[in-house]
């Protein structure tokens, strides 16, 4: 029998309800028992240095996130299946984004933790350098002051062949899969591909009134909201979306385009990718658009080309 070269890609580990609740239950509790100070340094290291915390953060980084075992899993709370599926990607994501994330698992568990919310608010509004900081970059320059340190560096490199993507991904919403088999010589080879998609999606009434912070709470851990919106649309609403995301202390870039079918081309598309590069948008950054069909089309295609 001709000897064959089989490459995995993933090693993750099992899906149980049971023990990701037990996760998370672990790490709120033990939060819930910390006074939070408000000081940047002192609050950092008092969420990702607490054991519990990083015992959840691991765990689920190893997790296939994206497998219908997952969804099934935390199909009675839905808030929870969006939160956790976020959070897998923390150590690739800004440190305000995944602080916002851990508040939400807080809440969803019942618990309003004290003083979290004041020491989150003080690092977005005053300190976006480290807002905007990576988790990873982090914990690589404080090394010699976390306790957890070596656990998350040395997931980080398990990561690399457990799950490439929780490491490096280029969207925390798409995931790739796959086989490949080669012969001896490596002169045939054949492979089997997917990719899978995730998406959360909400249905609200008055998006942009202040009492209102789903679009906020997207966009606040990153300090700006870049959108891609309809001309037509912009004349009656532009003011009000402005306001909103002034309300909240938030940069709003609006990149503003003609929605009409004649303007669904690839030079409206090209127009789209350069500004989008242009303002610096990282690949897994949130775009907003705002109009109807032809707007989403080549909004959405521009992202998806970026």
């Amino acid at each position: 029998m001709e000897n064959i070269k089989k490459i995995d890609y993933y090693g993750y580990d099992v899906i149980s309800k049971e023990k990701i609740l037990a996760y998370v239950e672990a790490a709120v509790t033990s939060l819930k028992e910390v006074k939070i100070e408000v000081e940047v340094s002192t609050f950092l290291k008092q969420v990702y240095d607490n054991s519990s915390v990083c015992d959840l953060l691991i765990y689920l980084s190893r997790l296939p996130v994206f497998e219908t075992d997952f969804a099934h899993a935390l199909s009675h709370d839905l808030e929870l299946l969006a939160i956790l599926k976020k959070l897998k990607y923390f150590t690739n994501l800004p440190l305000g984004q995944s602080l916002l994330l851990i508040q939400q698992v807080a809440l969803k568990n019942g618990q309003l933790l004290e003083n979290f919310n004041e020491a989150f608010l003080n690092i977005i509004k005053h300190q976006a350098e480290i807002s905007l900081l990576k988790f990873k970059d982090y914990v690589a320059a404080n090394r010699g002051e976390l306790t957890c340190a070596e656990r998350y560096l040395e997931n980080n490199a398990a990561l690399e062949s457990i799950d490439p993507h929780a490491v490096y991904p280029t969207s925390i919403y798409r995931h790739s899969n796959g086989l490949t088999l080669a012969s001896a010589d490596s002169q045939t080879i054949e492979a089997v591909m997917s990719t899978t998609l995730t998406t959360t999606i909400k249905i609200t009434r008055g998006v942009l009134d202040y009492s209102n912070n789903l679009l906020a709470s997207v966009y606040q851990p990153l300090g700006r909201c870049v959108a891609v919106v309809d001309d037509k649309v912009f004349v009656h609403y532009g003011d009000k979306l402005k306001n909103y995301f002034n309300h909240f202390g938030i940069k709003l870039v609006s990149l503003v385009h003609g929605g009409n079918e004649i303007d669904k081309d690839i030079k409206h598309v090209e127009e789209i990718l350069i500004e989008l590069k242009r303002h610096n948008v990282a690949r897994n950054e949130p775009v907003l658009i705002m109009g109807g069909g032809v707007i989403a089309d080549i909004g959405g295609f521009a992202t998806a080309l970026y």
